[in-house]
């Protein structure tokens, strides 16, 4: 059976229990909170002196930490002034990369190197590290961060703070990188849209001048072409069309007037050999011409049978080509000379009858026999045949032209038609050439139209850069000089500090108390070991060593 000791003895309480047993029957302790409490009431100057010892230390340690100041400026994205609808900006990146390209920007060792220059920091710590290091340093006393707006894909805004031994020095800082964000943002928007509306200017010119080409091309395709173009389809049919017609017009009429030439050249072999039985009638039937009652009659001139001139006649006729054709017309032409031609035999024939009437009175006068000529009904007869051969041989002539003419525009129709055709059977060839040209022309033209409508809205868009209407960083609260040190914090430095010493404390009275290899009291025995009593403690060392053993 176990026996315990109480090294402290008397009444008071438990004291730690030496196993009685050989080792080899010795039980392991178990620890619980009445341990802790023992463990505390044995080690309580122990763990006292280590705690108030290192507390004071660190508080100690904790006072002789600097005192860093904290500034921060607020920077409020603004949105852009001028609605979307009419003006779209060309400057879309989201608000966190903006940030973080102008963070780049701004935190550069150039840019560093100025601050601290300018405001004389880290004067301390220059001898003591490398620029570099000087630079890193900076960069971790800075603090930028960008909170998001309240509406949904609104802008927000952005916390630039600086942290530095001096209030006045952080502030001043804070204020000076602000000032550094709204310009750079100013000067990076307005070039990124100068740059787009450069880009978009040299893309559109270059498509102008692919546009102008094509344009070219197209237009002396269609010079060259005229009368093939696709788009001439339905006027080259209705011309077809109407040329037939004309055709089928043109030889009718060809037919007709070949009729009546062969009607006229009848009538004229007819007339002709009826002149000529007149005229050997007239070389029997002769009179003197003072027994005919009109004694001039066969000198007159020649008239029609209606009694009409046949100068008459053929001015009237001309007349009628002259209201259709022009004057340089070959039948105009051919029916003036006709014309003219009876004109000067009627004139002749005239002068020549006023010549018989005066020799035949001079004949009379000087007593001699009147001339003798054909009696008055077969001159008359004779005058009709000769009017109506000559008729009939200026009509036959009048049916050739005609016929004549006829012909021309017939051959002329048909030439008309042969291109016409060639044209049509050209359709396919020169459709799938526009086709291919007109193509790229609208792509080409679509394209140019793209680009400049780009073009214009991105100069919008720059010129609103430049009025400083589209989104933009405003500074709406300055940083101020901050009344307390952003850190150390000191209170809670301290009683982390005074904790740590409190368990630094606990921790040495426990291994303490480990390392005696004793147990607190019968609790931390097993529940199936009895024990049978506390023995006091006894201050003789020998008793107190050979107890231990035991």
């Amino acid at each position: 059976m176990p026996l315990l000791t109480n090294p402290n003895g008397g009444p008071q309480g438990p004291g730690p229990a030496v196993m009685a047993e050989r080792p080899e029957e010795a039980l392991s302790p178990r620890l619980n909170w009445m341990s802790v409490i023992r463990l505390l009431e044995k080690q309580k100057r122990t763990v006292l002196g280590i705690w108030l010892v290192g507390t004071l230390a660190a508080a100690f340690w904790i006072v002789r930490l600097p005192s860093i100041y904290k500034a921060e400026t607020l920077i409020m994205v603004e949105s852009q002034k001028i609605p979307e609808k009419l003006v779209t900006a060309t400057v879309n990146a989201e608000l966190q990369d903006r940030v973080a390209s102008l963070s780049q920007q701004i935190l550069s060792v150039g840019r560093l190197e100025q601050l601290i220059n300018r405001f004389g920091l880290y004067r301390e710590d220059r001898v003591k590290i490398t620029a570099q290091e000087l630079i890193d340093e900076m960069r971790r006393d800075i603090s930028i961060k960008v909170e998001k707006g309240w509406a949904k894909n609104q802008p927000g805004a952005i916390r630039v703070s600086y942290a530095a031994p001096h209030p006045d020095v952080a502030a001043a800082v804070a204020n000076q990188i602000g000032a550094f964000f709204v310009e750079e943002n100013s000067k990076a928007r307005e070039s990124q849209a100068k740059g787009t509306s450069a880009f978009l200017e040299e893309r559109m010119q270059e498509a102008r001048k692919r546009l102008e080409e094509q344009e070219a091309q197209l237009s002396e395709y269609k010079i060259r072409n005229s009368g093939e173009l696709p788009e001439q389809k339905d006027a080259i049919l209705s011309t077809l069309q109407r040329l037939q017609v004309e055709l089928q017009g043109s030889q009718d009429a060809i037919n007709r007037t070949q009729q009546q030439r062969m009607i006229l050249e009848n009538a004229v072999t007819s007339a002709a050999a009826s002149q000529t039985e007149l005229a050997r009638m007239a070389e029997d039937l002769t009179l003197p011409m003072a027994e005919a009652p009109a004694a001039g009659a066969a000198a007159l001139p020649a008239v029609t049978a209606t009694g009409r001139k046949r100068s008459e006649v053929l001015a009237e006729e001309l007349d009628a080509l002259l209201r259709r054709y022009t004057d340089a017309h070959p039948d105009v032409v051919a029916l003036k000379e006709e014309w003219e031609r009876v004109k000067r035999a009627e004139e002749r024939d005239a002068r020549l009858a006023a010549e018989a009437e005066r020799v035949e009175r001079e004949r009379l006068a000087r007593g001699e026999k009147p001339l003798r000529r054909p009696s008055p009904e077969l001159t008359q007869l004779m005058l009709r045949e000769k009017e109506r051969v000559a008729g009939l041989k200026a009509q036959l002539e009048a049916v050739s032209r005609e016929l004549r003419q006829r012909e021309q525009e017939r051959g002329g129709v048909l030439a008309q038609i042969a291109l016409y055709q060639q044209r049509l059977d050209s359709l396919p060839v020169r459709e799938q050439e526009m086709a291919a040209l007109t193509r790229d022309y609208q792509i080409t033209k679509l394209n140019y139209e793209s680009l400049l409508d780009k073009n214009l809205a991105a100069e919008m868009a720059s010129d609103m850069e430049r009025r400083q209407k589209a989104e933009r960083f405003v500074i709406i609260d300055k940083a101020r000089l901050p009344e307390r040190p952003e850190r150390p914090k000191r209170l809670l430095l301290t009683l982390v500090a005074s904790l740590a010493s409190l368990g630094m404390g606990l921790m040495a009275a426990l291994m303490r108390e480990l390392n005696r290899n004793v147990v607190l009291g019968e609790w931390e025995m097993p529940s199936q070991v009895p024990v049978l009593g506390r023995i006091p403690p006894i201050r003789l060392e020998a008793i107190e060593s050979s107890e231990m053993e035991v």
